[in-house]
């Protein structure tokens, strides 16, 4: 998933929460990409490899509960 927008201009913005928890899944459920993402995560972020899994878990809860209530 690629994201194009301006991290300037952030005012409004809204992601749509059910296609990131279908990604986030996809993600979660292949063991190589997963472990790739989370990486790449972590590398870019400065996170530990830990962190970025409970980031990953507690976001897809959160997204799970948004899209349950819609």
């Amino acid at each position: 998933m690629e994201n194009n927008f301006d991290l300037e201009h952030m005012q409004g913005f809204r992601i749509n929460p059910q296609v990131w928890l279908q990604t986030l899944l996809a993600i979660a459920g292949d063991k190589e990409m997963k472990t790739e993402i989370v990486q790449k995560i972590a590398r870019e972020s400065g996170f530990h490899l830990d962190q970025v899994e409970v980031l990953m878990a507690t976001t897809i809860r959160i997204l799970m509960n948004q899209t349950r209530s819609n």
